[in-house]
Formats: C-alpha cells, sequence, structure tokens
C-alpha cells in the first residue's frame, strides 16, 4: 500500500504528500520491497533537486526582471520652486 501511494506521488509530483510518506515509512517485508523503496526515494531525491533547481532558476530570472525594471524606471526630478 506505501508502495503504491509512494508511485502515486511520484508520478503526480505532490511534494507534500512525498514528505508525509516518507515521514511514515513502514517497515519493508521483503527485499524485493526494500530495494523498489530504494529506488523510489532515489527516484523521488532526483525529482526534489530538479524542482528545487528550477523553482531557483525562475527566482533568478524574476530578481534580474525585477533588477531590470528598476534601472529603467522613470524618476521625476523632484525641485523646489521658491517665490519670495
Amino acid at each position: 500500500m506505501w508502495l503504491r501511494n509512494f508511485k502515486k506521488a511520484i508520478i503526480l509530483k505532490e511534494f507534500e504528500t512525498l514528505n508525509q510518506l516518507i515521514d511514515e515509512m513502514p517497515a519493508m517485508e521483503s527485499l524485493s520491497q526494500m530495494e523498489e523503496a530504494a529506488y523510489l526515494l532515489h527516484h523521488a531525491k532526483t525529482i526534489l533537486e530538479s524542482e528545487q533547481s528550477a523553482t531557483l532558476n525562475s527566482i533568478q530570472q524574476l530578481k534580474n526582471t525585477i533588477d531590470f525594471l528598476k534601472s529603467t524606471e522613470n524618476i521625476p526630478v523632484s525641485s523646489f520652486n521658491l517665490k519670495l
């Protein structure tokens, strides 16, 4: 049951579910289940690292865009007009 839910979470990229399932990982009953769980955990780690890299790239692009917009912003020159 756990392996099936973990596979589903990997396929659907449900990161909260993956985290919850890892926290609740039961003892495996056979060597084949242990090997499958190890493979799936490695695959989940690879997916999470990939998503993290994509997120960091998106944040950097947004930062660059904000910096560009700030540099091209037309700031009006303030002046004092004092009449005596």
